[in-house]
């Protein structure tokens, strides 16, 4: 049986979506409003605990059991599958400089970097970009609608949502054909996650160390969103200390 590009797409966020610093919403960076709140913190707790009991274990025991030089090729592997929908998002939002420097990225970093576990690009100054659809309809002027939390998927909003369905059709990896095809995008997607979620260990610990860990995770995600959408550098990582007034109870 075929695994459908929808289920693909479902056990990646199911492994690298619970992360708490999971980012993308609102066009305004509205960072108080919050019409589903009760619902969303509640989702919160639910992706938290699963996060914590099966998540969390397996990228640890992934950093504990290989070295950074393994981990970075993993990282530079499943980042360069992801540079023919960062292609496609670019030149939908007229940015043909950029897509021409990430497809000269691809070539670069798939043949002379051995199918992308090197980063030789970077070496020749082309820095990797990061373009999905939700970021297209924002620049297109699509507001956000509303902050979401879903189980699995984590922080999202109406118009990333459907940005991610949009960004599923664009791969390339979903369409082809060969032996063994249905096995390779799974473990594709085990990776993606795996490695995302052991990059993001400390800031998630982070995060939870805040006051009230939902409202700082939201109020990154709105504002690295925000940054993204319009073209500017996303927010630190660094952990961010909100005062008393700003936290929601």
């Amino acid at each position: 049986m075929n695994i459908t590009p929808a289920a693909f797409h479902g056990a990646a966020a199911l492994l690298a979506a619970l992360s708490l610093s999971a980012c993308a919403t609102t066009q305004t960076a509205d960072l108080t409003a919050d019409p589903y709140e009760d619902f969303n913190r509640q989702m919160f707790a639910f992706n938290d605990g699963l996060d914590r009991a099966v998540i969390e274990p397996v990228a640890k025991g992934y950093r504990a059991v290989t070295n950074e030089p393994v981990r970075e090729g993993v990282s530079n592997f499943v980042s360069n599958l992801g540079e023919p929908v960062t292609f496609a998002n670019e030149v939908l939002q007229g940015k043909i400089p950029q897509a021409a420097g990430t497809v000269g990225r691809f070539v670069i970093n798939t043949t002379i970097g051995i199918a992308g576990l090197f980063n030789p690009a970077k070496s020749f100054g082309i820095e990797r970009t990061d373009e999905d659809f939700g970021q297209t309809l924002g620049v297109w002027g699509v507001q956000s609608g509303p902050y979401l939390v879903l189980p699995f998927l984590g922080s999202t909003s109406p118009r990333d949502l459907g940005g991610m369905g949009v960004d599923t059709a664009l791969d390339p990896l979903n369409y082809a054909q060969f032996e063994g095809d249905d096995a390779t995008r799974v473990g594709v997607l085990v990776l993606k996650g795996l490695s995302g979620r052991e990059e993001a260990i400390e800031a998630i610990d982070g995060v939870r160390q805040q006051i009230d860990p939902y409202t700082t995770a939201r109020r990154f995600y709105v504002r690295n969103r925000a940054a993204l959408v319009g073209n500017s550098a996303p927010a630190s990582q660094e952990n961010e200390k909100l005062p008393d007034y700003e936290l929601d109870f």
